[in-house]
């Protein structure tokens, strides 16, 4: 921010001066919460700029800028580090007000919570008509067993229900089943079916 901007008693999203500053950082509609301190602006005296901290806003390391210093920073103060903390900030590593980047960031995390949780939806119900297909084909199979043992009786234990998993028409992977069949089963099926035929005519 601008030095003329700065108001005393407000409370500011600000780059800590021990930490690396970025162009990101400093724009307000890209900084991250993590990327900024909530600090309180205490003094609009110029301090000479320091990478310091205390826990004493009367610190002596904290000096007040001489007229036409160039390298100034303001004195601030933040209770997030577990204690109270003051540091010398440059007007650049103040980012903007903390409350509307409290909104930003608390909108964006809401919108990150609600498609989380609409993708969440979407893989459980994924795997619900998962879980029913997988049911079906079991379902069909043991039909499918059960009507071919009163065709061919215990022989029907010679077939393999083998699984494989395709895609459907929505573009789901869905699992199918298929037989095995030894030839001599086949070929007492093959039998049996003739028969069948040959009884109908």
């Amino acid at each position: 921010m601008k030095s003329a901007d700065l108001k005393l008693g407000v409370e500011y999203g600000v780059i800590p001066s021990w930490d690396y500053s970025s162009n990101e950082k400093k724009n307000p509609e890209t900084t991250r919460r993590r990327d900024v301190a909530k600090a309180e602006l205490i003094s609009l005296d110029k301090y000479t700029y320091e990478v310091y901290r205390s826990k004493d806003a009367d610190d002596p390391t904290f000096v007040k800028a001489e007229k036409g210093a160039r390298s100034v920073g303001y004195l601030v103060k933040s209770d997030q580090f577990g204690e109270t903390m003051y540091w010398i900030t440059r007007a650049q590593d103040v980012v903007a007000e903390y409350a509307p980047l409290e909104t930003r960031w608390a909108n964006a995390e809401a919108e990150a919570k609600r498609l989380e949780a609409e993708e969440a939806r979407k893989r459980e119900e994924a795997q619900r008509r998962e879980r029913e297909e997988i049911e079906r084909a079991e379902r069909i199979a043991k039909s499918v067993t059960n009507a071919l043992r009163t065709i061919i009786g215990n022989k029907v234990d010679n077939i393999e229900v083998d699984w494989k998993y395709k895609r459907n028409d929505q573009g789901e992977t869905v699992r199918v089943s298929y037989y095995q069949l030894d030839t001599s089963t086949m070929q007492l099926l093959v039998e049996k079916v003739l028969e069948a035929r040959d009884s109908m005519v």
